[in-house]
């Protein structure tokens, strides 16, 4: 597998897939979680707090991505295999990809979405919506490279309404495709992630309308990530070849395609925005920290804890959350955008999967 799949293959499969400590109830938020400690299967919920710890649906394959909760609250899509899906299996057989499936917030009413496997998905901002990221109707699906998984198979960015049924291919294809929605919902930054088609996209939610934000000649730009104030998007660059090692890092570049700059050359998994749009969140090898979009002013966040991964703002932005297996198994801790305030959550099980709703009302 290429240098770009090593680092994104993990990340898919991690990624479920955040804080100070704000209360539970209201004016607060709730974490789900998958514990992986042998004889708690599911996916639970407690508040920010830690309190209200319960379990909302029983299910040993189930698994959370960060985007799993529904911008409204209302809904959770989460991953899993069930015994109705065994047909699917048979037809679909590449690696990382999963069934997806819907459910109220509360545990009720669950069902399966789509027919197809998928990488990864987000909810629009309207919760209407979701992109899909599958390879199940790529060429090279059922190839040896792709099932034995030395490399990820081509794969489609797709809108899909679950009232409806509704889905919409965009145009494009790649190995390590990635999506961001507009903060407005018109619009997706996607990316494909292969060294031929190494940019990033501006394409309409519709696939009527696609830009290219970036050339990506010298680099592959990936994962990229809109800023809430709609003005700009942050990605990864990582150098195609080594004369160009020099060129990789996290950028920053307007939403019209101008005003491109590079914040840091440091490799990272993937970039996070804050609230207000003035800081990035590097989700990096070794460690978690935030950096200005000037790359002048840092705060590490994960001092003192070693293999951090699966980081995020919380819902208020007054904090991060990230998983960290310092203690031997993998927890969930929350920390101050100050570096201040360190905190396990997850004391009363281990888990690295995990998703929050959006604040609660107050």
């Amino acid at each position: 597998m290429n240098r770009l799949g090593s680092w994104i293959v993990p990340w898919l499969f991690l990624l479920c897939t955040a804080c100070s400590a704000t209360p539970g109830g209201l004016g607060g938020y709730k974490i789900a979680f998958v514990p992986s400690i042998s004889g708690q299967h599911g996916i639970f919920v407690m508040n920010s707090d830690t309190s209200n710890w319960k379990i909302l649906i029983p299910d040993a394959n189930a698994q959370l991505r960060f985007a799993s909760w529904s911008p409204d609250g209302k809904k959770i899509v989460f991953f899993t295999v069930r015994a109705q899906d065994a047909d699917i299996l048979k037809k679909y057989r590449m690696p990382y990809e999963y069934l997806l499936y819907v459910m109220d917030a509360a545990g009720s009413n669950q069902k399966r979405l789509v027919d197809f496997p998928i990488i990864d998905f987000a909810w629009a901002p309207d919760s209407r919506r979701l992109f899909l990221i599958s390879a199940h109707e790529g060429s090279d699906r059922d190839s040896s490279e792709v099932l034995s998984a030395r490399i990820n198979p081509l794969a489609s960015i797709y809108v899909f309404d679950p009232q409806t049924g509704d889905t919409t291919r965009l145009t494009g294809s790649g190995r390590n495709c990635a999506a961001s929605w507009s903060p407005d919902g018109t619009h997706l930054a996607v990316s494909f992630g292969d060294a031929e088609n190494g940019g990033i996209y501006v394409m309409s939610a519709d696939g009527q309308h696609s830009d290219r934000l970036t050339d990506g000649s010298t680099t592959v730009d990936t994962r990229p990530i809109w800023s809430p104030d709609g003005k700009s998007v942050a990605y990864v660059a990582y150098p195609k070849g080594e004369t160009s090692a020099g060129d990789g890092g996290v950028f920053v570049i307007s939403a019209d395609g101008t005003g491109k700059k590079r914040v840091t050359e440091e490799d990272v998994y993937y970039v996070r925005w804050s609230l207000d749009s003035t800081m990035l969140l590097l989700q990096a090898v070794n460690g978690v920290r935030l950096i200005d979009r000037d790359g002048k002013k840092q705060v590490n966040l994960s001092a003192g804890l070693r293999n951090t991964k699966n980081s995020i703002f919380t819902p208020d932005g007054k904090g991060v959350m990230f998983c960290s297996n310092e203690q031997g198994a993998w927890n969930i801790y929350s920390v101050g955008l100050d570096g201040k305030g360190q905190k396990l959550l997850t004391g009363r099980t281990n888990s690295d999967n995990f998703c929050m709703s959006p604040l609660l009302a107050r």
